[in-house]
C-alpha cells in the first residue's frame, strides 16, 4: 500500500511538470498564421461623431399676405423655377373691386380739389377787390370781414380736399399692392419641395403654421448642407474648413465628403439632454448625390490640425489592453512584433487615435512588423509563439480589422 502511495506521488509530480513542458513543445510545433502590417509614420486623423439632417442653403416657406381662394396653381412639387416665376393666383374679385371703388373716389377728390381751387381764386378776386373798395372807404368793416372770412374758409375747403385725395390715393395704392399680392411669385431661383395647397383651398395670411398658412415651399438647390449638432464637449476642436463625412440614415452604405462652413456662437439646450452647437457642413457635389431635404445623417468631422505631422502608427485592433491591477497604476497595452519566425510582445505607450490608426509614442519603430490579426489567433497569442504570414484575405472567418465600411488595413507583407 505504501508502494502504491509513493507511485502515485510520483506520477502526479510527473504530470505537473509535464504540462508547461508539453505547453512549450505545443507553442514550438505548429505556426500560427497571422497576418502582418510594417509599422510607418501616419497623420492620425481624430474624428468628432454627431448627428443631424440634410438640407439646402436657403429653403424659403412661401405664405400669402392675402386671404383669398386659390384659383389658378402653375407649379407642382420638384419642379424648377426662376426668380420671378409665376406659382399661383388667388381670386382677385374682393380685391379688385376695392381697387375699382378707390380708383372711382379718387377721381372724385380730384374735382373736388378742382372745385375748392376755383371758389378759393373767386374769393381771392374778390377779397382783393373788397380790399381797395375799403381803403376808399366806400364799404363798411363788416362787409370787409365777411368777405375776408370767406377767401380764408375757401382756401381751408382747397387743403381739406387735397388732403383727401391724398388719404384716397394712400388707400388705393395699398389696394393695388394687395391686388398684386394675389399673384404670388418666386423669390428666388430654385426647385419646389413642398407644394400645401390646392385649387379652390382658401390661403390664410398668418405668422404660425395653421392650415392654409404655409404654401410653397422652394429651395436653392445649388449648394447642399448637413446641419449636426455638436456636443459642448467637442464643438471647441471643430473649425470651418475640416473636412468632413456625411452618411445618410437613408443609404448607409455610402458616405459623402464636405467641409465644416461654419460653427454657431450660442448653443442649443434640448430638453433631457446636454447643451450643443450648430455646425453646418457643407457637401462636395458629386453625380451619385441622392439627397432628401430633411433626411437625417451622422457626420465623422476630422479635427486634425492643417499643421499635423506624421507620428509612428499602428492599426487600432493590433493594440492589446490590459486592465490596470491597481487604482493607481495605468492600464497597459502591448502589440506582437513578429521577430524571426516568432510573436514577440512589446509594451507600447498609445496617444491619440483615428477610426484605423493610433499613434505610439514608445515600444515600437516604424519598419518593424506587427501582427494585426486574425482577432481570433491574435485574442489567444503568446509571446515566443511560433507564427507564419497570411494573406488578409485569407480569414475564413471573414473577420475584417478596423471599422465597418473603411479601408483600415494595408495589403500583408511577407517578412
Amino acid at each position: 500500500m505504501t508502494g502504491m502511495k509513493k507511485l502515485l506521488v510520483v506520477a502526479a509530480l510527473a504530470l505537473v511538470m509535464g504540462v508547461p513542458v508539453a505547453m512549450r513543445m505545443k507553442r514550438g510545433g505548429e505556426a500560427k498564421q497571422v497576418q502582418v502590417e510594417t509599422v510607418e509614420a501616419r497623420i492620425i486623423s481624430p474624428t468628432i461623431l454627431a448627428s443631424g439632417s440634410l438640407t439646402y442653403q436657403t429653403e424659403i416657406r412661401i405664405m400669402s399676405e392675402v386671404m383669398g381662394r386659390v384659383k389658378e396653381l402653375y407649379v407642382k412639387e420638384g419642379d424648377q423655377v426662376k426668380q420671378g416665376d409665376l406659382l399661383l393666383r388667388l381670386d382677385p374679385a374682393t380685391v379688385r373691386a376695392q381697387v375699382d371703388r378707390l380708383e372711382a373716389g379718387l377721381m372724385q377728390s380730384q374735382l373736388a380739389i378742382e372745385r375748392a381751387r376755383v371758389g378759393a381764386d373767386t374769393a381771392e378776386t374778390k377779397w382783393t377787390r373788397y380790399q381797395k373798395l375799403r381803403e376808399s372807404g366806400v364799404i363798411d368793416a363788416n362787409t370787409y370781414d365777411e368777405v375776408r372770412s370767406q377767401r380764408d374758409q375757401s382756401k381751408v375747403e382747397l387743403q381739406s380736399a387735397t388732403q383727401q385725395s391724398r388719404q384716397t390715393e394712400a388707400s388705393l395704392k395699398e389696394a393695388r399692392e394687395q391686388l398684386a399680392k394675389t399673384e404670388l411669385r418666386a423669390p428666388i431661383s430654385g426647385r419646389l419641395t413642398a407644394v400645401k395647397i390646392k385649387i379652390g383651398e382658401t390661403a390664410v395670411p398668418s405668422a404660425t403654421s395653421i392650415a392654409g398658412s404655409d404654401l410653397l415651399v422652394i429651395a436653392d438647390t445649388t449648394n447642399l448642407y448637413a446641419e449636426v449638432n455638436v456636443n459642448e464637449t467637442d464643438v471647441a476642436r471643430v473649425v470651418p474648413g475640416q473636412q468632413a463625412r456625411i452618411v445618410p440614415a437613408a443609404f448607409p452604405d455610402k458616405s459623402w465628403q464636405g467641409s465644416v462652413e461654419t460653427v454657431a456662437v450660442s448653443p442649443v439646450q434640448v430638453q433631457g439632454q446636454g447643451k450643443s452647437y450648430l455646425v453646418k457642413i457643407r457637401l462636395t457635389k458629386s453625380s451619385d448625390l441622392q439627397f432628401h431635404t430633411g433626411m437625417s445623417c451622422r457626420a465623422e468631422i476630422e479635427t486634425r490640425g492643417t499643421d499635423a505631422t506624421p507620428v509612428t502608427a499602428v492599426p487600432v485592433q493590433a493594440v492589446q489592453y490590459e486592465d490596470a491591477q491597481e487604482r493607481d497604476e495605468k492600464a497597459k497595452s502591448g502589440i506582437f512584433v513578429m521577430v524571426n519566425g516568432k510573436a514577440v510582445k512589446h509594451e507600447v505607450e498609445a496617444g491619440i487615435a483615428d477610426d484605423t490608426y493610433v499613434a505610439i509614442s514608445k515600444g515600437v519603430k516604424t519598419g518593424e512588423q506587427i501582427i494585426t490579426g486574425p482577432s481570433k489567433v491574435l485574442r489567444f497569442l503568446h509571446d515566443g509563439d511560433r507564427v507564419s504570414v497570411v494573406a488578409a484575405d485569407a480569414d475564413a472567418s471573414g473577420d475584417k480589422p478596423g471599422v465597418k465600411g473603411k479601408d483600415s488595413k494595408a495589403p500583408a507583407k511577407t517578412p
